[in-house]
């Protein structure tokens, strides 16, 4: 990189390479992010996104069209990545459960169904088209990672930690975006015991 290569010009390398007319993008918070949101982000230039974690396919799929019909610019789809080692607390979730239902009769049973499937969710995504599919918490599966690149879709995955970030890279991402405990309510780190 030249040593005059300044935040402009890098700015302009990034909207050249991925979409966009601004390097500003929504961050794709789980049940936060409308489509209107994202169509108003788009319309000024910037990516819209979706948190698809809480999404079934079909959603994911509604989303991605009404964002499309009102807007033309780039977004990005997102998933937590599930952490297959973490043992279920039983007596913990059954509390959670308990405290939010304190404010909604809507909460579910967890478990019963209606949870959306992460294979699922994956292809939902890739038949979406979007400008790009992010990840948090983890890495996608290489399966799913040579299916991107088949797409030519980019994989954007969030990293708290040096170490995470050489492993997004070492598994094909193509964009790190650095997350610190200041970006807001939580961090999306690898292993959920940091």
């Amino acid at each position: 990189m030249p040593a005059q290569y300044s935040w402009r010009d890098r700015s302009e390398a990034f909207c050249e390479r991925f979409g966009g007319n601004i390097p500003i993008m929504l961050a794709p918070m789980a049940g936060a992010c409308p489509a209107e949101l994202s169509i108003a982000v788009m319309l000024a230039g910037g990516w819209g996104a979706a948190g698809a974690l809480l999404m079934s396919p079909e959603e994911i799929g509604r989303w991605s069209a009404a964002v499309r019909a009102r807007a033309s610019g780039p977004f990005q789809l997102n998933l937590w990545i599930p952490d297959a080692d973490v043992a279920a607390d039983p007596h913990g979730l059954a509390a959670q459960i308990e405290f939010l239902r304190g404010w909604s009769n809507e909460i579910g049973t967890p478990g019963a169904g209606s949870d959306p499937v992460f294979a699922e969710q994956c292809e939902a995504m890739l038949a979406a088209r979007p400008a790009a599919i992010s990840s948090i918490m983890g890495v996608y599966p290489a399966e799913y990672v040579s299916e991107m690149k088949a797409h030519r879709i980019p994989w954007f995955a969030t990293a708290t930690t040096v170490r995470e970030a050489r492993a997004a890279a070492t598994a094909g991402a193509e964009v790190i975006i650095a997350q610190g405990a200041e970006a807001g309510g939580h961090r999306g780190s690898f292993d959920p015991g940091s």
